[in-house]
């Protein structure tokens, strides 16, 4: 009785197809039918892959972005810590973005160098600059 079970020639529908176009036919129609559900599904998804794709980048840009103002912060933090704490970097601060200096110092500046023009010469370079430093 439990060969009986397993026997496929004895179930009715799975009849072999012994040259009957019919059954082909049909075959192949289910399996275009099968096709054409998964493109119809694949279709409607298809906006909102690319949607969740674009907000992917979206959000990899800001991480990005996060990354490097994070960055920032912690050297402004830093910068912070050090005006606050070590005098000596405040002195050195104020004599360069300051143009602060100790009684009867001369302070000298140069501009900044400047790059060739494009014919093969370097830009004239400019007079520096000459001042005494500021008395407190």
């Amino acid at each position: 009785m439990g060969s009986r079970l397993l026997d496929l020639d004895s179930v009715p529908l799975k009849r072999k197809a012994a040259g009957n176009i019919w059954a082909k036919l049909i075959q192949i129609t289910q399996v275009l039918l099968v096709l054409a559900v998964f493109g119809g599904i694949f279709a409607c998804f298809l906006p909102v892959i690319r949607q969740v794709q674009r907000l992917k980048e979206k959000k990899n840009a800001n991480n990005a972005a996060i990354a490097s103002e994070q960055a920032v912060n912690r050297q402004m933090n830093r910068e912070f810590e050090l005006l606050k704490s070590n005098p000596e970097y405040v002195e050195r601060i104020s004599r360069d973005r300051l143009n602060v200096g100790k009684p009867g110092e001369m302070i000298f500046r140069f501009d900044p160098y400047a790059p060739d023009n494009g014919n093969g010469s370097a830009a004239a370079p400019t007079a520096s600059t000459v001042s005494p430093a500021p008395t407190p």
